[in-house]
C-alpha cells in the first residue's frame, strides 16, 4: 500500500440517478472549498466531456457502479478514487454518506493509504476490428436477446484449457469477484493477491467455483454463436 498525500486538486463526481447524490457532492464542496481546488461535477457529463482538470482525489458518490464509471473516466491515470456510499452495495466504498461529517476529514489530511487494484488489459479482435479497453470489475461474453447457446474456447498462455458450451464466461478481477462472478457461484477474492477468476455462465461443463488463475497470465477467448454476441466491460 502507498501512503496518501493531502491532496490539492478533488473533483467530486456524483451520480445523477441518486436522490440527493448532487446535494450531497455541493455540500461536500463548500465545506472543503477553503482548503482545496474542487470541482463537482455528474459523472455522465464528466464520461462524455472529459474532467476540466487533473485531480489528485476523485470522490466518488452513489455506489459501487459509480465507481466503475469514475474509472472509466479517469481511463488508466493514477489518481486515487475515494468512494461514499449512497446505494444498495458499497464493496468499493470507503464512507457512507450518514458518516460523511465524521469521517471525510481524515482522507483529505493525508491520514490514509492508497489500496491498489490490479486491472484487465484487454485487446478485442472481432473481423477489421481491433480496440483495447481495461477493467476493474470484470469481462463479460454472454448471448445477446435470443436464448442460444454461446460457445467459447478459453485457453491460458496459448494453451487449451476448455470449451464452454452455455450463456458465455465471465473474467474477473479480485475486485469483481464479489460482483458477476459472485451470483455465478464464483469465489470471492482477497484484493491483495491480484489473481483473477474464470466463471463460465450457465454452461454444461463447468467448474463450480471458477478458476483462480495468476496475474500475469494471459486468457485468450475465442467465442462464437449463430445469433449476436454481447461484451461488457465493466457494465459497459
Amino acid at each position: 500500500m502507498e501512503k496518501f498525500y493531502k491532496p490539492n486538486t478533488i473533483a467530486i463526481l456524483f451520480n445523477e440517478k441518486l436522490n440527493e447524490s448532487e446535494n450531497l457532492a455541493n455540500k461536500i464542496k463548500n465545506d472543503i472549498s477553503d482548503d482545496f481546488e474542487v470541482f463537482v461535477q455528474s459523472v455522465a457529463v464528466a464520461l462524455n466531456n472529459n474532467l476540466p482538470s487533473n485531480p489528485d482525489l476523485l470522490i466518488s458518490i452513489g455506489g459501487d457502479g459509480t465507481i466503475l464509471r469514475c474509472a472509466k473516466v479517469l481511463n488508466g491515470t493514477n489518481c486515487p478514487i475515494l468512494g461514499i456510499n449512497m446505494g444498495n452495495l458499497g464493496f468499493l466504498c470507503e464512507i457512507d454518506s450518514s458518516d460523511v461529517n465524521s469521517k471525510l476529514q481524515k482522507y483529505l489530511s493525508g491520514d490514509a493509504v492508497i489500496e491498489t487494484r490490479n486491472k484487465l488489459k484487454i485487446n478485442l479482435v472481432s473481423s477489421n476490428l481491433k480496440k483495447e479497453y481495461s477493467a476493474l470489475n470484470d469481462l463479460v461474453i454472454s448471448r445477446g436477446s435470443k436464448i442460444r447457446v454461446v460457445n467459447v474456447e478459453a485457453l491460458i498462455n496459448g494453451n487449451h484449457f476448455a470449451t464452454y458450451k452455455g450463456d458465455g464466461i465471465v473474467i474477473a478481477t479480485a475486485t469483481g469477484s464479489t460482483a458477476y462472478s459472485l451470483s455465478l457461484g464464483g469465489a470471492i477474492l482477497s484484493p491483495s493477491i491480484n489473481n483473477m477468476i474464470m466463471k463460465p455462465i450457465a454452461a454444461h461443463t463447468s467448474l463450480m467455483g471458477g478458476l483462480v488463475i495468476e496475474k500475469d497470465v494471459v486468457i485468450s477467448l475465442k467465442a462464437s454463436s449463430n445469433e449476436d454476441l454481447s461484451i461488457s466491460v465493466d457494465g459497459f
